[in-house]
């Protein structure tokens, strides 16, 4: 099955590269697979998984780094030189990280797990095993504007004594320019599969060798081919972010890519009409969208097919709130989950993280700088005269920034800083649904210009004017315990535009 598989990417590979520039940019990747763990017995696939998968990129001109059957410190170096070889690279280098083995999540932190892994208990997996997070985190740091990261690892939980852990991997943000590909649905477990290949990697290496296939529609035809292949117990999800246009293998000469524009749900229910439920059914599940799995059960409520889709819609949903709780990491962001979802295998995790929460704003009310704090309820930013110095600024590249400007003592509203973050918590505001929508702040009083660059190059930048900012009321849709809605003064939350579409 290999050798077929080497064969078809080595034909493949002498006829799209016929032709001088296949690829306008430079390929790396780093490939992972663990199968032979010492504590908790071999994985026969991912070993395979992995040679498969470096078949198919070697092909697809990457520079391929392959690494099998690695202990933590040899996972930390692998990842570490791999960042560091991106480091010296441009910006249109596309990076590339595929890890097959096993892979839980702890206190919504997931972690993709070495083979020397000797785990006893949930202590044990921070000192253990490698966090995601910091896999990502040296990946979002390198240059290149197009990365991808590829989990066959959410195999079920080996550890029986870690108790309630959570099934599967957790949801991770992707950064701009990101995409992250998991082999089934986040808090869900995968199949090792029984034949040569698990069922993902199998599927994901025939969707990519479609010529001129673009990554989004590889990821589709991958989760219908694995759902189909499993009867529907394993559904690959992405979170998505790209900001250029990516394909494995190039199409037609001179073809250009072009956006998929997005559909109105009008136009969704028209076209889902047309087709049977069974196929309907498989539209849906290739878009994964919640959006269109609403249109569907409302077209074919009571249908076999309206009842998977119900429950891979549930799932979703309970796992973008567990995202959200997360997120917010507060008290009562995860009494909200626990109400919401009370018999969710995350509950003992969510109980553990709301009373962290409850205790962290507990010892921040006793703290004397709150409680001087909390004596000025209303806070004003004013700024005089400030001076920038100029070695704060070198470059600006819309619509990503770099580099923040410092002032200081003054926070800024302005497009320049990412996040801006409020010390005191006057009272804890109860929250009966997480998820909150994204909406437009509107400033009264404020007039900001927009100005559409591609690319600014500001050497120094001097300010001179004095911009007095009394106060501004940003409308708040929190409610209070008498059910009055409650307008919360405060620094207003900006961040830079970040491209990401959950898919």
């Amino acid at each position: 099955m290999l050798n077929r598989l080497v064969f078809a990417f080595v034909a493949l590979a002498m006829s799209v590269c016929a032709s001088a520039g296949a690829w306008a940019a430079e390929r790396f990747a780093l490939v992972i697979g663990n199968s032979q763990y010492q504590q908790i017995g071999t994985l026969p696939n991912p070993v395979r998984d992995a040679e498969a998968v470096k078949g198919l990129l070697d092909s697809a001109g990457f520079e391929v780094t392959s690494a099998l059957d690695l202990g933590q410190s040899e996972m930390r170096d692998a990842v570490r030189e791999f960042a560091g070889k991106l480091a010296g690279k441009g910006e249109d280098t596309v990076a590339l990280i595929y890890f097959a083995g096993h892979g839980l999540q702890i206190d919504g932190e997931n972690y993709l797990l070495p083979v020397d892994a000797d785990i006893t208990r949930e202590s044990d997996v921070a000192l253990e095993a490698v966090r995601l997070g910091d896999v990502m985190n040296l990946l979002g740091n390198a240059p290149s504007k197009t990365r991808i990261v590829i989990l066959d690892a959410c195999r079920n939980n080996p550890f029986k004594d870690l108790g309630e852990t959570g099934r599967g991997l957790a949801i991770v943000n992707a950064p701009a320019g990101t995409v992250v590909a998991y082999s089934t649905s986040p808090g869900a477990t995968a199949a090792d599969g029984a034949g040569q290949n698990s069922p993902f990697t199998a599927s994901l290496i025939k969707a990519a060798t479609e010529p001129g296939a673009p990554i989004e529609t590889v990821f589709q035809n991958t989760r219908l081919a694995v759902h189909k292949a499993t009867k529907g117990l394993q559904t690959p999800w992405e979170v998505t972010a790209l900001t250029e246009p990516f394909r494995f293998f190039p199409g037609v000469p001179g073809e250009k890519i072009e956006p998929v524009s997005e559909k109105s749900e009008a136009a969704w229910a028209q076209d889902l009409r047309g087709y049977s439920p069974r196929d309907a059914y498989d539209l849906v599940v290739q878009q994964n969208n919640v959006i269109v799995y609403q249109i569907f059960l409302t077209i074919y409520p009571d249908s076999f097919w309206g009842h998977r889709i119900r429950s891979i819609m549930e799932r979703r949903l309970e796992m973008e709130a567990w995202f959200d709780a997360l997120t917010f990491n507060s008290a009562a962001a995860f009494e909200a989950f626990l109400k919401r979802y009370p018999d969710s295998d995350l509950v003992a995790t969510a109980k553990r993280l709301g009373e962290r929460a409850a205790q962290r704003s507990v010892l921040a009310g006793q703290s004397p700088i709150a409680s001087d704090l909390a004596l000025k309820p209303e806070i004003r930013t004013v700024v005089e005269q400030v001076r920038v110095p100029v070695e704060v600024i070198r470059e600006v590249k819309v619509p990503v920034i770099k580099e923040v400007i410092k002032i200081k003592e003054v926070k800024v509203p302005f497009e320049v800083i990412k996040e801006v973050r409020v010390p005191v918590i006057k009272e804890v505001i109860k929250i009966k649904e997480v998820r909150v929508p994204v909406e437009v702040i509107k400033i009264k009083e404020v007039r900001v210009p927009v100005i559409k660059i591609k690319e600014v190059r500001v050497p120094v930048i001097k300010i001179k004017e004095v911009v007095k900012i009394k106060q501004v009321r940003v409308p708040c849709k929190c409610s209070t315990q008498s059910g009055q809605t409650r307008h919360q003064s405060t620094t207003p939350r900006v961040s830079v535009p970040n491209l990401r579409r959950i898919r």
